[in-house]
C-alpha cells in the first residue's frame, strides 16, 4: 500500500485581512500595552508570567503580538502558534466549553481594543471581523462528534498540539478538545489514577503515546548517557527493556480506552546548539543512530502485534523531510529566539499525521460497510471490454478489512457474466451483497440499506466516477464516499484496519456471513404472514446463560458498537466488564440464537446489579436493576428479548425488577422492550416489572442453541 506517512509542506492561510496585519505590524508597542493593562482580561489572565515584567514583555507580550500581525495575514504557522499561545495561561480546570465561553467574553472586548487602536490605519469593523475570524478556534464551544485528543508523553506534543489545533479548526470546522498527560521521571511513566481521571468524563477519539522522541522518561535518558559505551548485546536488551515499557503503556491505557493509540518510535531531539550550526558536525551520534533505529524496529514490533495501533515512525518522518538539522529547526524565524514559544518543524510534521489519522476516524470510525465500484477502481480498465491491469494491493486491503469485520458490497454499473473471479484476489463469498446492474448507483445504495438494514451513516462508497460519488451523496443522506484516485483515500482505508470500528477476531470475520444469511431470512419471512407461524418456519434455536471470560471479547464488542437496540449505550471499557464480571454485586448474560439458516453466535448481552436487599443469584429476596439490554440488530425481530427477560426473571426469581431506558437519536429500536414485556413505567425513563407479570417464554423458539 501507498505509505502512511507524510511530507510536510507550509500552508497558506486564507483568514485575516492584510490591511489588518499591516496596521498591527505598525502599532505592536501599542497592542503589547494594551493587553498589559487588560491584567486578568488579557493574554496573562492576571498571572504573574516571570517576575520580571520586562522578561515577560520580552519572552511573551512582544512575540504575540508578531504571531497576531503574521497570523492574521497568511501565515497558518505563526498563526497556529498564535492560538496556541493564547491558552497557555488559561485558569486550570475549566471544561471545553466553559473555556470557550470565557475567551468568546474576552477576546470579543479586546477585539474592539484594537480595533480602536487600530482606528486611523483601518476601519474598525475590518479589524473585528479578521479578529473574530482568527479567534474563530478558541471562541468556537465544543460540540457533539468533536474529535478529543489525549497526548501521553514526552514535550514534543507540545509542538503538535499547537500546530493540529490550528489545523483540525482550519480544515474541518471543528473544535479539537485536547488533553496531555506528561510524564518525565520515575520507574513508571504512567499513572493509571491519571488515565481514569482524564478518560472518565469524555472517552478520546485518539490517543498519542511518546516516549523517546526527547530526553524526558528517565530510563531513556539514562541509555542516552551511555549509550556510547555498551556493547552489541548490552545495546540490545536495554533496547527491549525500553520496548517493554512501551508495551506495558499500552497495556495501562488499553484497562480504560480502547481508542486507537499512536505510538511514536525514537529520533534524536532536541539537537544540541553546536551540532546544529556546525556544517561538520552530523545532527547526531553514530551510537545514538543506532539506539534509535534499534528502538524504532523494537517499537514497531510492538505495534505490529498490538491492535488498533499505529505506528509514527520518526525516523521515517525525519528522512522524508530534510533530516534531523531541518525538522528541529524553529519554524518562526531567528526574531523568535527569546520567545517562550519556539516550535520545531518537526511539530507540523507530526501534526500532519494525527491531522490525517483523525481524518479517517472522521470518515469510517463508526462506519460497517464498504460500496465498492469494480472497474477503474479495483483494476484499470473496464474488464467487460477485456484485459485489465489489477490493483492486487488494493484487492488485499478489501479482503483485509472484510476479515476484520468490514461488510463489502459490489455496486458496479456491469454484466456480472464479465467479472473475472480467478483473477482477483478477492472472492465473490466475500462480498456479503452483488448488485451488477444498470440501475443508478443510488437505488442500488438504498437497496443495499434496505438489504442490510443498517442506517445509511454506516455506508461509504469507494467509486473513480465523481459524478457517481456526487449522485449517492446527494440522493442517499448519510453515506459518504471515497475517491479511489487520491492517494490518501487508500491510507485511511488502511488505517481503517486499526480504529474500534474493526476487530481481529473470529465474529468479525464471519460478519459477512451473518448479514449474508441476515438477507435470507429476510426474503424468506417476506413470504409469511402470520407472525407465530413466519416465526416457526425459521426453526429458531436461542440459549441464554451467565457469560464467562471467554465471552468477554464478544460482550464488549456488543457494549462498545451497538446503537440501535441498546438501552442506555453505556459504554464500557474491557477493564469495566471485567470488574463486572467478577463482582458479586452484578450478573451479566448473554443470549445466542440460531435457525435454519445458520448460527449467529452471541447476539444479547444483559447486564443486572443487585438491589439493597439482596444479591443477583437464584432465590435473592432483593430487587434486581436491569442496568442494560443491548441485542445485535440482526436478532431484532425474532422475540429473543422476550425469550430473555422470561429466562432470567425465571432464574432470578425477584419480587421485583427494575430498568432504564436513556433514549438517543438512534436506540428507538430499543424503546418498546419494557413496555412489551410486562413493565410499567413509574417515572419517566424508569420501569418496574412486579415477579408475578414476568413475560412467557415464547412459543415459536426450539431447544437451546449449542
Amino acid at each position: 500500500m501507498a505509505s502512511t506517512e507524510l511530507r510536510y509542506r507550509a500552508r497558506e492561510g486564507t483568514c485575516g485581512d492584510p490591511r489588518v496585519a499591516h496596521a498591527l505590524e505598525r502599532h505592536l508597542d501599542e497592542v503589547v500595552a494594551l493587553w498589559e493593562r487588560l491584567g486578568a482580561d488579557g493574554p496573562s489572565f492576571g498571572q504573574t508570567i516571570d517576575p520580571d515584567p520586562a522578561a515577560a514583555r520580552r519572552g511573551y507580550f512582544v512575540p504575540l503580538a508578531r504571531m497576531l500581525a503574521a497570523g492574521i495575514g497568511s501565515s497558518r504557522e505563526h498563526r497556529a502558534t498564535y492560538i496556541d499561545s493564547r491558552l497557555n495561561y488559561l485558569p486550570k480546570g475549566l471544561s471545553g466549553r466553559e473555556r470557550a465561553e470565557l475567551l468568546a467574553r474576552l477576546l470579543d472586548s479586546e477585539a474592539s481594543a484594537v480595533a480602536e487602536l487600530l482606528a486611523e490605519s483601518c476601519p474598525r469593523d475590518v479589524t473585528v471581523a479578521a479578529l473574530q475570524e482568527l479567534h474563530a478556534p478558541l471562541t468556537r464551544p465544543p460540540a457533539a462528534g468533536d474529535p478529543r485528543l489525549l497526548l501521553i508523553g514526552d514535550c514534543v506534543f507540545n509542538d503538535v498540539r499547537l500546530f493540529l489545533l490550528e489545523r483540525v479548526a482550519a480544515d474541518t470546522g471543528r473544535a479539537l478538545d485536547v488533553d496531555h498527560i506528561f510524564f518525565t521521571a520515575g520507574p513508571s511513566p504512567l499513572q493509571p489514577e491519571e488515565l481514569r481521571r482524564v478518560t472518565r468524563s469524555a472517552p478520546p477519539t485518539l490517543i498519542g503515546l511518546s516516549l523517546f522522541s526527547y530526553a524526558g522518561i528517565a530510563a531513556y535518558h539514562a541509555v542516552l548517557a551511555e549509550v556510547g559505551r555498551l556493547g552489541r548485546r548490552e545495546l540490545q536488551a536495554r533496547v527491549r527493556a525500553l520496548a517493554a515499557m512501551v508495551a506495558s503503556s499500552i497495556e495501562a491505557i488499553r484497562a480504560v480506552t480502547d481508542a486507537t493509540i499512536l505510538v511514536h518510535t525514537a529520533c534524536s531531539l532536541p539537537v544540541s546548539r553546536r551540532r546544529a550550526q556546525s556544517r561538520f558536525l552530523p545532527a547526531e551520534s553514530r551510537a545514538r543512530h543506532r539506539l534509535n533505529a534499534a528502538i524504532t524496529a523494537a517499537v514497531a514490533e510492538v505495534v505490529a502485534a498490538t491492535a488498533n495501533t499505529l505506528l509514527v515512525d520518526e525516523q521515517r518522518l525525519i528522512g522524508e523531510n530534510g533530516g534531523l538539522k531541518a525538522i528541529a529547526a524553529p519554524i518562526l524565524g531567528p526574531e523568535y529566539e527569546a520567545a517562550y514559544a519556539h516550535p520545531a518543524m518537526f511539530g507540523a510534521v507530526l501534526a500532519d499525521r494525527y491531522a490525517d489519522v483523525l481524518a479517517a476516524y472522521e470518515l469510517l470510525g463508526k462506519a460497517k460497510v464498504l460500496l465498492v465500484d469494480f472497474d477503474n477502481t479495483l483494476w484499470s480498465g473496464v474488464m467487460g471490454d477485456g484485459e485489465v491491469v489489477h490493483h492486487r494491493e488494493r484487492q488485499r486491503l478489501l479482503r483485509e478489512l472484510r476479515q476484520a469485520g468490514v461488510l463489502l458490497v459490489a455496486l458496479s454499473k456491469n454484466d456480472p457474466a464479465t467479472i473475472r473471479w480467478e483473477e482477483l484476489e478477492l472472492t465473490p463469498e466475500d462480498f456479503v451483497l452483488q448488485l451488477f446492474n444498470w440501475r443508478p448507483k443510488p437505488d442500488n445504495a438504498s437497496a443495499a440499506i434496505a438489504a442490510l438494514d443498517l442506517a445509511a451513516d454506516a455506508f461509504v462508497l469507494l467509486d473513480d466516477n465523481p459524478v457517481e460519488r456526487a449522485l449517492v451523496e446527494e440522493n442517499v443522506p448519510g453515506v459518504r464516499s471515497l475517491d479511489p484516485g487520491d492517494p490518501a483515500s487508500w491510507r485511511w482505508l488502511e488505517q481503517w484496519l486499526e480504529l474500534p470500528s474493526t476487530n481481529q477476531t473470529e465474529e468479525a470475520r464471519r460478519r459477512t456471513e451473518l448479514y449474508r444469511e441476515a438477507a435470507h431470512r429476510r426474503q424468506a419471512m417476506g413470504t409469511e404472514h402470520d407472525y407465530e407461524r413466519m416465526m416457526s418456519s425459521l426453526q429458531l434455536r436461542a440459549e441464554v446463560r451467565p457469560a464467562t471470560a471467554r465471552d468477554m471479547s464478544r460482550v464488549l464488542e456488543l457494549v462498545q458498537r451497538t446503537n440501535q437496540f441498546n438501552t442506555t449505550t453505556r459504554r464500557r471499557s474491557a477493564a469495566e466488564l471485567t470488574e463486572l464480571l467478577e463482582s458479586d454485586a452484578h450478573e451479566v448474560f448473554v443470549a445466542s440464537l440460531a435457525d435454519r439458516f445458520g448460527d449467529l453466535g452471541v447476539v444479547a448481552a444483559i447486564i443486572l446489579a443487585r438491589g439493597a436487599e439482596g444479591e443477583v443469584e437464584a432465590g435473592a429476596e432483593g430487587e434486581v436493576e436491569i442496568d442494560s439490554f443491548i441485542m445485535s440488530c440482526r436478532a431484532m425481530g425474532f422475540g429473543l428479548e422476550q425469550l430473555a427477560l422470561a429466562e432470567i426473571t425465571a432464574r432470578l426469581n425477584a419480587p421485583r425488577y427494575t430498568a432504564r431506558f436513556i433514549p438517543t437519536d438512534r436506540n428507538g429500536p430499543a424503546a418498546g422492550l419494557y413496555p412489551a414485556n410486562g413493565f410499567t413505567e413509574t417515572e419517566p425513563g424508569l420501569w418496574t416489572l412486579q415477579a408475578s407479570d414476568r413475560p412467557e417464554r415464547p412459543a415459536w423458539f426450539r431447544e437451546a442453541a449449542r
